[in-house]
């Protein structure tokens, strides 16, 4: 893979790139495809936490909303770099980190698509085998997998219009998910938490919003390259915000009702709404459905962003086959592995968009994107990066292999590595560049 010649990269690379004229989406369709996209299970899922952890309903909003905002942010920004290079969200990134290195960042969010795949397809296949008394879970997985193939399959513009119908479609079922547990409130009263301040509850609610929206920010240029018009980032960030935090208030609301969840969102939803139930089981493997649309299409952008030579058709094949895998593995624990895999597979995330930000809005703001000439390793996107993961690992503490020494002396456990090592990065990357360049001269 590494041993590929830059000509051939930036050949298969501008095979990517979307032209002026295949840009027929308004920038206000960012807005549903957004919206739809997270107005699912997995943030739905978010919001069982902090009841879990028995955090104050009034610090619950807090984090919600603070991580939320913070998370939708940084998506708004990587979706602003697609219309103005035509170009997918990891080969945007091979400016900052070179051709050679932007291959393991592709291959990283090949993972990562993957992850939120695979979590996808488990949770709307818990719903639908409640739904339909499917008597194998194997049998749900095998036809919600079917279906998020077909969809991705059929390309971004019938994306579009999916995620455009699932928008109204989830945005009804949500909305009655929420009035319905409001005729509830004095049960929702009845909630006895036991944290009311910003400790170890507070930091583990704000970290799992903010990385569940902050982690489509590797994806987000994939789907504004097809836009044109004003506001990319308004649309961007109002979408996945609104939903997200929707979502997450929604799952609040039924972790409470429920009184003891079960580790399982979709059974827990099913029992609180009672005769209603069954509509609570359609919004989450639809919801599930829309989410891994994106997913999937993502997953074969970054897999033939790494220089390997297929067809889409190929592509897509082989991400729906290892998620099909995933899936039916994690189908029995997947709590558990919902909440770690939040915390660990997000990582590398935020210091690549630290650095993404840098490049495009500072160091070459106005200027022109060419693919041409990038070098096969930049030095000044590779040493910040990894300088600041290092810097931030004192402060991880994903509480399965680790506990950093300043997360768990000073801060009782909370992990704030994902602010630290962003920050870090935003200010190491100008800065290194400017140094190697007057080295260099």
């Amino acid at each position: 893979m590494f041993g590929k010649n830059v000509n051939t990269l930036f050949q298969r690379d501008s095979n990517l790139k979307i032209s002026d004229e295949k840009r027929v989406h308004k920038s206000s369709e960012l807005f549903t495809l957004w919206f739809a996209t997270n107005l699912t299970i997995g943030d739905f899922a978010v919001g069982f936490i902090p009841v879990i952890l028995r955090l104050s309903f009034q610090m619950i909003v807090i984090a919600l909303v603070l991580g939320n905002v913070l998370g939708s942010i940084l998506v708004g920004f990587m979706s602003v770099t697609g219309p103005g290079t035509g170009l997918p969200q990891m080969i945007i990134g091979r400016r900052a980190f070179g051709n050679k290195f932007g291959v393991l960042m592709s291959s990283l969010q090949w993972i990562n698509t993957l992850g939120w795949l695979t979590v996808n397809i488990v949770l709307a296949s818990i719903a639908f085998t409640l739904a339909f008394h499917i008597p194998f879970y194997e049998l749900s997985i095998f036809v919600i997998s079917t279906i998020i193939f077909f969809i991705s399959f059929s390309g971004r513009k019938i994306i579009s219009i999916f995620e455009k119908i699932m928008s109204l479609v989830l945005g009804v079922m949500f909305a009655f998910i929420i009035l319905f547990s409001i005729t509830r409130i004095s049960d929702i009263y009845a909630y006895k938490p036991i944290y009311y301040g910003f400790g170890i509850a507070f930091g583990i609610t704000l970290a799992s919003s903010f990385s569940y929206i902050m982690s489509w920010g590797p994806y987000a240029a994939d789907y504004s390259r097809y836009n044109y018009g004003k506001n990319i980032f308004l649309y961007t960030f109002l979408g996945g915000f609104v939903a997200s935090l929707w979502a997450e208030i929604a799952g609040v609301f039924v972790a409470i009702l429920s009184l003891n969840p079960s580790g399982n969102p979709a059974i827990d939803l099913y029992s609180v709404l009672g005769p209603y139930g069954i509509l609570g089981l359609f919004a989450i493997f639809l919801g599930g459905i829309a989410a891994d649309a994106i997913n999937l299409y993502s997953n074969s952008v970054s897999l033939r962003a790494t220089g390997i030579k297929m067809r889409r058709i190929t592509t897509i094949i082989i991400g729906i086959l290892v998620a099909f895998s995933l899936s039916i593995f994690m189908y029995s624990h997947f709590y558990s592995f919902y909440e770690d895999f939040l915390f660990i597979l997000d990582y590398w995330i935020t210091p690549w968009i630290g650095i993404m930000i840098a490049d495009f809005f500072i160091i070459n703001k106005n200027q022109k994107f060419d693919l041409k000439n990038i070098p096969g390793f930049n030095k000044p996107g590779i040493v910040s990066y990894f300088l600041s993961l290092i810097i931030s690992i004192p402060f991880m503490d994903p509480g399965v292999v680790y506990e950093g020494i300043i997360s768990k002396l000073f801060l009782g456990g909370v992990d704030i590595s994902y602010y630290i090592s962003f920050i870090i990065a935003i200010i190491l990357y100008p800065l290194i560049k400017k140094i190697i360049n007057k080295v260099q001269i």
